[in-house]
């Protein structure tokens, strides 16, 4: 350093300028604002020829704290002046955090030709919005516990009402699901029916000739079962006439025999009667044919009819 020259200290870190104002709104309502400005020097040249270091680094800190301040606070107050209460609570970190940041980068880089405070801004915000007036604060503050409860409330209901309108619309999907199930499924037994039938209807005429042949030899046999029955039918008839016969034949010799086998017992019931006891004896001895024989009658049937013949047999 030359001889007769002079040195300040100028820090290289980052420093911030706090600011602070009340200020009306454009409906009336008093206000505070509280806002912060961090920059940090980097022309350290230009910012000792502007502020005065030599007393420290801290002084010359605090002049640049004081004009970013003042600059903060004319553009804060300029734009509240046209902003209600609602639209500065609101717009803090919009409208009004631009509006400052704007001038206050427009006077510390310099404009114009102008030379600037030797700083870069890196981050300008107004950060809080304060109501003055405790008594408008808690019915603000209530107006605002009351908004949220109804938009909170009326979430619930679109809420509600949502959940309800999926539940519907989930019900019916599953309906129109179900009902398209239910449809394909009665198609499907249908068109199962369907073939189902057609099959059956091939095997049967696949079947008809074989059973038509089937039954016309059913037919055949029976018809041959029904002679065959028919000429045995004639055979027991044919036999049972033979058998009565054969006993009316019976029948009609005996009629006649008869009167032969009871003769001499009525020749002796008369011989009795007109002799007496005393001939009962005499006629007993001339009884012809002699009491050891008997007739008996023996019929068998022949082609032309029955053969009858007769045998003696001792009694």
């Amino acid at each position: 350093m030359p001889p007769g020259a002079t040195h300040v200290l100028v820090p290289s870190t980052q420093q911030e300028a706090i600011f602070e104002m009340r200020q009306e709104s454009k409906d009336g309502i008093p206000l505070r604002f509280k806002g912060s400005a961090i920059y940090w020097i980097d022309e350290p040249v230009t910012a000792a020829k502007h502020y005065d270091f030599t007393q420290g680094a801290a002084a010359g800190v605090a002049e640049i704290n004081a004009h970013a301040r003042g600059v903060c606070l004319f553009a804060l107050r300029e734009q509240v002046s046209h902003m209600t209460m609602v639209e500065c609570i609101e717009q803090r970190k919009t409208t009004l955090t631009e509006a400052v940041a704007a001038a206050l980068r427009q006077v510390a880089h310099g404009q114009a030709g102008q030379p600037g405070w030797g700083i870069h801004i890196d981050v300008v915000q107004v950060a809080q919005v304060f109501i003055v007036d405790d008594e408008l604060r808690r019915q603000l503050e209530a107006e605002v516990r009351n908004q949220l409860k109804s938009t909170s409330e009326l979430s619930n209901i679109n809420t509600q009402e949502a959940i309800q309108k999926a539940q519907s619309e989930s019900k019916r999907r599953l309906q129109a699901e179900h009902l398209a199930a239910e449809r394909e499924r009665i198609q499907t037994e249908q068109e199962k029916h369907r073939l189902q039938q057609a099959s059956e209807q091939e095997v049967i005429q696949q079947e008809t000739p074989v059973r038509l042949l089937r039954l016309a030899k059913q037919c055949e046999v029976l018809a041959q079962e029904r002679v065959m029955r028919r000429l045995e039918n004639e055979i027991k008839v044919l036999t049972v006439e033979n058998e009565l016969m054969a006993k009316r034949a019976q029948q009609t010799l005996r009629q006649e025999i008869l009167p032969l086998e009871q003769r001499p017992a009525i020749a002796e019931a008369l011989a009795n009667t007109f002799q007496g006891p005393i001939c009962r004896s005499t006629a007993r001895a001339r009884r012809w044919p002699p009491p050891w024989r008997r007739w008996s009658i023996c019929s068998r049937p022949t082609s032309s009819g029955l053969a009858m013949r007769q045998i003696e047999a001792p009694v």
